[in-house]
């Protein structure tokens, strides 16, 4: 069953441990404690970070991507793209991805686990909506703050994960505004390709 919740603001996270919350059955039970340890920080601060953007109100900031990159010796790494034009290039988000994922792959020797950030639209999952029925969003977008969210559909934030174990998946999480609140549903994990390490 899929909920929402009110996020929580200050330096709490609101998804503390947020693998344990997801079915990762579709991994197959590959998960060493280690990796787990390592997603796990990756994909909580991927999620905070992308809160703490959200959270100021609905269409105040820019749809802008991220990541972050652990790194052998354990320390997180902050991942963007300034270089790119966000608010008048329909293409910049795609364009900024290709980019971190270019320094991620020329860094991989050097890092643990990757995890990169963007907005979706995706399929309300209340209505059985999922990974499956996912487009990205343009930083663009931003600008026509006029322009709601079509009916059976929810905005998201992505986060592509993924370990130098062999292990990679998407997790998405739900979000919307209700009277100037932000409120975060359910995180849903989905399969993915390695393409870092592979």
């Amino acid at each position: 069953m899929f909920s929402w919740h009110a996020s929580v603001e200050g330096l709490d996270a609101t998804f503390g441990q947020p693998l344990h919350g997801l079915d990762l059955s579709f991994l197959g039970g590959r998960l060493s404690p280690e990796v787990h340890v390592d997603l796990e920080e990756c994909l909580r601060a991927s999620l905070q970070a992308a809160e703490n953007k959200l959270r100021p109100g609905q269409g105040s900031t820019m749809l802008t991507p991220s990541g972050v990159a652990l790194t052998g010796s354990g320390s997180l790494t902050v991942l963007s793209d300034y270089e790119v034009d966000f608010a008048y290039d329909d293409e910049a988000v795609g364009k900024a991805l290709t980019n971190m994922f270019r320094s991620i792959v020329s860094d991989a020797a050097d890092l643990r686990c990757m995890a990169l950030n963007y907005y979706v639209r995706m399929k309300d999952p209340m209505d059985g909506g999922g990974p499956q029925d996912v487009s990205m969003r343009r930083s663009t977008d931003w600008q026509d703050r006029a322009a709601g969210t079509p009916p059976g559909s929810v905005e998201a934030v992505t986060v592509d994960l993924e370990h130098r174990a062999g292990v990679a998946f998407a997790v998405f999480m739900p979000y919307a505004w209700q009277r100037s609140a932000l409120l975060v549903g359910d995180l849903i994990a989905a399969p993915a390709r390695r393409q870092v390490w592979s």
